[in-house]
């Protein structure tokens, strides 16, 4: 059984290997080193992607050009580093990675601030219908039980009071989600 294990072994971490790459050899030899920074700075990538990028060609014995990703990554991030862009990675729950320079970063945090206040929003909306639905069905399950011939008078008792109950903050779910819904999270 060994002999069959280990060329397995060989082909699932040479898979993983090539998975770990940045680039691949056609992409070392054919790269246009301004062009792969800018994309990675559009990207909003760090800065240690670079290194990377040599890691993976260097294997292939292709030269990274430092100058031209460099310049290209920095117009790339003029791209990223914007108002609308941090608001879009701030409202989809992104991680800000500290790319943006000191003169572009202002700029994309307050959008970024604003999109992580829809992103929580959305959450404890979510969050309270996810609660509501459990609720119903927790309800439905009490209900069922409750006109049971096998359940006890003091089982009834206990089970239309957990009803009740169940039934209150079901209420006050509905209430907190119209409050949120009512929230304006564009401005």
């Amino acid at each position: 059984m060994k002999n069959v294990t280990d060329p397995l072994i060989w082909i699932i971490s040479a898979v993983l290997l090539l998975g770990c790459s940045t680039l691949s050899k056609n992409e070392c030899l054919q790269a246009n080193w301004y062009e792969l920074g800018w994309r990675d700075g559009s990207l909003g990538k760090p800065r240690s992607i670079f290194q990377e990028h040599i890691d993976a060609c260097v294997k292939h014995n292709v030269h990274a050009e430092k100058i031209d990703y460099f310049r290209g990554r920095d117009n790339g991030l003029k791209n990223f580093c914007t108002y609308d862009n941090g608001f879009s990675q701030g409202r989809y729950g992104k991680k800000y990675n500290y790319v943006c320079p000191s003169n572009l970063e202002s700029t994309f945090l307050a959008g970024f601030r604003k999109g992580r206040k829809v992103y929580h929003h959305n959450r404890k909306v979510a969050a309270l219908e996810k609660r509501l639905k459990k609720i119903d069905e927790e309800i439905n399950g009490k209900e069922k039980l409750l006109y049971s011939s096998e359940v006890t008078g003091e089982q009834r008792a206990i089970l239309r009071s957990e009803i009740r109950q169940l039934d209150v903050e079901y209420r006050d779910i509905v209430r907190a989600l119209d409050e949120l819904r009512k929230i304006d999270t564009r401005s």
